[in-house]
């Protein structure tokens, strides 16, 4: 369903647990870019700063550089990083790990993002209005009026 869904042009937006297939997470990664599995993919609650890439000229991060945040991020994930636009990374082992991204398969558009796990994150004004730039840019809408 979800792939006649996207090839229609719809767009998704998953948060945090929405990017977890139990099985198969290669199937879930060719409809929203990336996913995590229960074993492989690891996960720790912690205090993270999320890293925006190009900052200045994505509709959804614009004006965003950094955001401190109490949450679980997941890492690795299952996927191609290069069929991806990664919008924030967190530092997980070393490593710059995607935990915002966007996706298109087709017409269709994905926002995804990892972050989202606590309610006071969703809390956090700023993270409401990167959510909330996300939703719209996955629906196909402008982004100019969720300003900061």
């Amino acid at each position: 369903e979800l792939d006649d869904y996207q090839a229609r042009g719809g767009g998704a937006v998953v948060f945090h647990a929405a990017t977890i297939a139990d099985t198969e997470p290669e199937k879930l990664a060719a409809r929203i870019g990336l996913s995590a599995q229960p074993g492989p993919t690891k996960y720790l609650h912690t205090p993270i700063i999320l890293n925006f890439i190009d900052p200045t000229n994505n509709a959804v991060t614009s004006g965003f550089k950094s955001l401190k945040l109490i949450d679980e991020p997941y890492w690795p994930m299952f996927g191609d990083t290069a069929r991806i636009e990664v919008l924030a990374t967190a530092d997980m082992e070393g490593q710059a790990r995607p935990l915002i991204w966007t996706f298109q398969k087709g017409k269709g558009r994905v926002f995804a993002s990892i972050v989202g796990h606590y309610t006071w994150t969703w809390d956090d004004p700023l993270f409401r209005i990167l959510a909330l730039r996300g939703v719209a840019w996955a629906a196909g809408e402008s982004t100019e009026r969720l300003a900061r």
